[in-house]
């Protein structure tokens, strides 16, 4: 049988959700879109979870959308139905979610990749991580940057990086806002738990109270127009 492209584990009140397709650098395929939305439903759901933590297995957190995948759509039903089947009711997912979304970033982060790292509540990459908004060069659009990126980033380099698909270390990440902290590798989980364990000082419906603020901004409309744009 195989191993599902998103594994789901939960400890001291944390769902960890971790992109397991490290063979293609945690590449964005339809299955694990499809699986990541399953997981924050069900973290959603479950009253004994208060936050969620997203990781990547192997030596990425995520390449972005698995571009084999996509060159393998022949039809425009099948790239619709990519789209608005699969990427964004995980979008949707991933905005409506009250509990406090925390990325542990441990390598690459591109493209779609990036943007999951950029929509969290809180950012926690290694040294050895790099992020870049890169789907321009393969011919693709990192959409929910450009909706969501100028409330959490610098506007003016978030723009910058969409339009050259140039990277950044973790450093430039957090002087720019993309990251809270930046940690040694063998750190970066104590940091998580860490903040995990702070967060649990903070009650729970302010936390959901608080997103459910901040997420106002992010309406179907303006999903509807990103995703547009990336079909």
């Amino acid at each position: 049988m195989a191993e599902n492209a998103v594994s789901y584990e939960v400890s001291q009140n944390a769902a960890w959700l971790t992109m397991n397709r490290p063979d293609v650098l945690n590449a964005l395929s339809k299955e694990m879109f499809k699986e990541l939305k399953e997981a924050i439903a069900k973290a959603s759901a479950d009253p004994s979870v208060y936050f969620v933590g997203i990781k990547g297995a192997g030596r990425a957190f995520s390449a972005g959308l698995d571009i084999r995948e996509v060159n393998s759509l022949n039809s425009s039903k099948q790239a619709r139905d990519f789209v608005f089947l699969r990427v964004k009711p995980f979008w949707k997912q991933y905005f409506r979610c009250d509990k406090p979304i925390m990325s542990l970033v441990d390598g690459p982060a591109f493209g779609a990749g990036a943007e999951i790292a950029l929509a969290s509540d809180i950012v926690i990459c290694s040294t050895r991580s790099t992020f870049a908004f890169s789907g321009g060069r393969v011919g693709a659009l990192c959409c929910i940057s450009a909706a969501f990126g100028q409330l959490t980033m610098l506007g003016r380099k978030i723009v910058e990086m969409n339009l050259t698909g140039a990277s950044i270390d973790g450093e430039q990440a957090k002087s720019l806002g993309l990251v809270n902290y930046v940690e040694d590798p063998a750190q970066l989980q104590e940091r998580a738990n860490k903040i995990v364990s702070d967060m649990r000082n903070v009650s729970p419906i302010s936390n959901s109270s608080f997103k459910r603020i901040r997420r106002v901004n992010m309406t179907d409309t303006l999903l509807q127009v990103a995703h547009q744009e990336l079909l």
